[in-house]
């Protein structure tokens, strides 16, 4: 099967990080895909797809409007006309569905958080099949977007390994590194963050040199994080050391991980965090909320957040061993959760599910071999 593999741009992000494994996996299983990015953004996605040997096509070097975007990838098709066109965030939804209507090729389409833009929602049913990149997620497209159940899959987007980096044990007197990765972006809500440190920190003025949290990222939001930063007297405190590409090396050097995000899908960057042996704490959204399990793999920030944040600071420094603990038992959670073979059976029932729902209609597929 040949697949175009549609998504929005190759920012720094979860769904964009995510595509070499994606597209390696439908590879091992015999599948030619392509991958075409609407537009570039910051690229911190190209350097993945690049380390992995994989090749990309950008239908812009710009944002650009749909029917400039879609002429683009019209020409694309008429060039390499792919069976399938298989798409990914809400751009690449639009542009591929378009595409679909208009070529008549079948469309799937990822969805990667449980939230949905207007335009997603009305132009649902133009994708014959949808994935969601998490349980939570798929409920989402069955309950709210109202997409029947047996047009809809799961594929959870991480796979463990056993071989990643492992954070080191704090000890309860050395700096206490606390990390998150992800986009500076204001669903993650790092401004929030922020506040929550500062009300920390004046309840425990003597806590000012005991702490230091790190955010691996970057994105619209910059700005903003940084005069809030300054704002608040945390300038050595807090450092936004922007994009790198080696996540790996960077949790490794963490205590504990960190996200507060007020939606999320799969949430990559919890997963990689437990994968390295780290505790999270996190905001109880998308599969985060099965994954972070207070008094087991790591502390939730239920309700209020600056006061969350603020009792599970004061719980820590008092119990300083429940980290390496907490850290252990998340690790042994995403390798029996999320391995290769789960991750590649995830894959192959989809594949399957495509064919079989293709073969039953006027789809070019219908000759395809199984």
């Amino acid at each position: 099967m040949k697949i175009h593999y549609l998504v929005t741009s190759l920012e720094t992000g979860g769904a964009e990080f995510a595509i070499p494994n994606i597209v390696k996996t439908l590879q091992s299983l015999g599948h030619e895909v392509s991958v075409i990015a609407c537009e570039p953004r910051d690229m911190g996605a190209a350097i993945r797809l690049s380390e992995a040997g994989l090749s990309y096509t950008l239908l812009s070097r710009r944002r650009r409007l749909l029917p400039v975007i879609l002429a683009s990838y019209l020409k694309q098709v008429s060039k390499n006309r792919p069976d399938v066109i298989w798409t990914s965030l809400s751009w690449g939804n639009k542009v591929g569905q378009w595409a679909g209507r208009l070529t008549g090729i079948p469309v799937i389409s990822f969805k990667h958080s449980a939230s949905v833009r207007r335009y997603t929602y009305r132009m649902r049913n133009l994708s014959k099949l949808w994935v969601g990149d998490s349980q939570t997620v798929v409920q989402f497209l069955r309950e709210k977007m109202h997409i029947p159940a047996d047009q809809v899959m799961a594929w959870p987007l991480f796979q463990s390994d056993p071989a990643a980096l492992q954070a080191q044990k704090w000890d309860g007197r050395a700096v206490l590194q606390l990390g998150s990765v992800g986009r500076l972006h204001e669903v993650k809500n790092y401004a929030g963050l922020l506040d929550a440190v500062s009300f920390f920190l004046l309840s425990h003025p003597e806590m000012k040199s005991r702490i230091h949290l790190t955010i691996l990222g970057d994105g619209p939001e910059r700005a903003a994080l940084e005069k809030k930063i300054r704002q608040l007297n945390l300038e050595n405190v807090v450092t936004l050391p922007g994009f790198s590409a080696n996540v790996g090396q960077f949790l490794s050097g963490l205590h504990a991980y960190i996200q507060t995000s007020r939606y999320e899908g799969m949430c990559l960057a919890v997963h990689e965090a437990m994968n390295a042996g780290l505790p999270v704490i996190s905001t109880p959204v998308g599969e985060i909320r099965d994954a972070v399990q207070e008094g087991r793999t790591g502390y939730v920030l239920d309700g209020d957040m600056t006061q969350a944040f603020n009792r599970i600071m004061e719980h820590i420094f008092v119990h300083p061993d429940e980290l390496s603990l907490y850290g252990q038992q998340a690790h042994s959670y995403v390798l029996q959760k999320f391995s290769h073979e789960q991750y590649q059976l995830a894959a192959t029932k989809i594949i399957g599910k495509l064919y079989s729902m293709l073969n039953t209609g006027a789809s070019p597929l219908s000759k395809l071999p199984v």
